[in-house]
């Protein structure tokens, strides 16, 4: 049974309806001419000139236009304008659906709203919501940026935008380039979460995997992204982009690669700075210079790299605690200069460097690659060569400047220039007894090595020399001035990647022996030897 009350909520429903539907039906005037007629009989108006729809807030004027009562629709032709509240629209031909507040234009159509246009030709309008939608092809200009996609919706009340399909945005400083985009048309950020470009005014390009883009202050924060230099690409896990400082700032997993040569540096952090054009890398950084059948590694606190638009000056400087690892070569320096074009490596403060079984250091040392291989190293005052033979002793070389030559991955040849001094321990043809040491003092001097060994030595310019006989070598004539062997700080692989300890630490923590075996003597037959 039906209550009264629920038959007064009914009527009263209705009514209300009614009323609603009523006050929704489109109105119109025209200045012009009016024709009726009878479609699928249905009521039908023809209007020219000066026409006019309203319907609550909005207002059409259109040159001429058919009025569809009986569906509350209207169909307008030529120099279409809407009004609506704060927006405008113009089109060259609209479909307005009374009933659900629809307005669908064509042909050449401009949206406008405060400093907002959007051009397209076909656009959609839900008044009511303020909803504009494109669906091919179409573009949104403010007053910052320009974007255009394949397809776009413009919320007009939340002040935001999405855009599929081809997406562009340009920016003052530069043009971003991806396939889906949020954009709030207040604060101007955007936002993107698959592949996206941004290529700058100086042709600096990043890409990533999707970031937040504040275009009205150039800032922008990247997910797993790619900075593409005229020299580098920098990847990060993240990125951070201040085109107002011409800065870029990567986390996690950082790489940095040379364009034009074989060259990574890895780290956890690194930035660059566009407007010095430099790159800094920290974080355990490690440089990876790719060889032939080989790598050659350079880690150390800090790593930058240097543009330039002059190719001999583009270089690499790392500092402080150098750590080189090659497989036939590695060594240890305070600071470190790397100029790519050529392949020089300038090591500074105390370097040194062993090359198979041999320890090498002076006040600087240089390294020339060539062909993928080293093939020359230079070494500049108080010169050190200091190589281990097979019954524990020491030769060693020593001179103000020193000029190794490399074959394949070994030393050839060193050449000593100025005051040039020499240890050499003379053994039988089994390398297996001492017979004495041939101790020299010139002016210049060649060394010759096979299999990693010193196989000759030829001196120049009035030599001084002497062979002392085993039995009369006292400890003072086994060392020359500035004798140092450091065989236990010889980096490993391991420690490109991370920094071993202090030599201390390490001796008490029982990973190396306290202590070096002393070497074997061995006796010349004749020489006493059984007393």
């Amino acid at each position: 049974m039906i209550s009264k009350t629920n038959v007064i909520l009914f009527l009263g429903l209705l009514l209300l309806g009614n009323l609603t539907f009523a006050q929704s039906k489109i109105r119109y005037k025209a200045e012009g001419k009016q024709k009726y007629s009878r479609v699928n009989g249905e009521r039908v108006r023809y209007l020219v000139e000066g026409v006019v729809f309203t319907q609550e807030s909005t207002t059409v004027f259109t040159d001429s236009a058919v009025h569809y009562p009986g569906e509350n629709k209207m169909e307008a032709f030529d120099n279409v304008r809407i009004t609506d509240k704060t927006t405008t629209i113009t089109s060259n031909r609209l479909m307005y659906e009374g009933d659900n507040r629809m307005a669908r234009l064509r042909q050449n159509v401009i949206f406008r709203d405060g400093n907002k246009r959007m051009y397209t030709d076909s656009l959609d309008y839900l008044l009511d919501d303020e909803i504009a939608i494109y669906k091919y092809g179409g573009r949104l200009l403010d007053s910052v940026n320009t974007l255009s996609s394949r397809q776009g919706y413009f919320y007009k009340q939340d002040n935001y935008a999405i855009f599929y399909g081809n997406v562009k945005l340009i920016a003052p400083d530069y043009q971003l380039e991806t396939d889906t985009l949020r954009y709030n048309t207040e604060s101007k950020v955007a936002y993107t979460n698959g592949p996206t470009n941004i290529i700058s005014e100086d042709s600096t390009t990043l890409y990533s995997d999707g970031g937040t883009f504040r275009t009205y202050i150039d800032q922008s924060e990247f997910i797993d992204g790619t900075v593409e230099t005229t020299d580098y690409t920098l990847d990060g896990d993240e990125l951070f982009f201040d085109e107002i400082n011409k800065y870029y700032q990567a986390k996690g997993n950082v790489k940095l690669l040379a364009k034009d040569k074989d060259v990574i540096i890895l780290g956890e952090h690194g930035y660059y700075d566009k407007e010095n054009g430099f790159s800094k890398i920290y974080g355990n950084p490690v440089m990876k210079r790719i060889l032939k059948s080989d790598t050659f590694y350079l880690a150390a606190d800090t790593l930058i790299a240097i543009e330039n638009e002059v190719d001999s000056l583009k270089r690499i400087l790392a500092f402080p605690d150098i750590r080189i690892f090659k497989s036939n070569l590695q060594g240890l320096a305070d600071s470190a200069a790397y100029f790519i074009h050529d392949s020089l490596i300038y090591m500074f403060f105390d370097p040194i460097l062993w090359a198979n079984g041999s320890q090498i250091s002076a006040d600087t040392i240089n390294l020339e690659i060539s062909n993928q291989t080293i093939k020359r190293m230079n070494l500049d005052r108080n010169s050190f060569l200091i190589a281990e033979d097979t019954l524990g002793n020491f030769n060693q070389v020593k001179g103000r400047n020193m000029i190794a030559q490399f074959e394949g991955k070994s030393i050839k040849t060193i050449d000593v220039n100025g005051n040039g001094e020499t240890i050499f321990y003379l053994l039988d043809e089994g390398d297996s007894l001492l017979l004495g040491m041939n101790k020299l003092v010139c002016s210049n001097m060649s060394i010759g090595f096979e299999e990693n060994d010193i196989s000759t030595i030829t001196v120049y310019k009035q030599p001084e020399g002497k062979i002392i006989p085993p039995h009369e070598l006292t400890p003072a004539d086994e060392k020359l001035k500035g004798f140092r062997w450091r065989i236990l700080e010889k980096p490993e692989l391991e420690h490109i990647f991370k920094k071993p300890k202090p030599i201390e630490e390490q001796i008490l923590d029982g990973e190396i022996p306290q202590k070096r075996k002393p070497p074997v003597r061995g006796k010349a037959p004749g020489r006493g030897g059984d007393k």
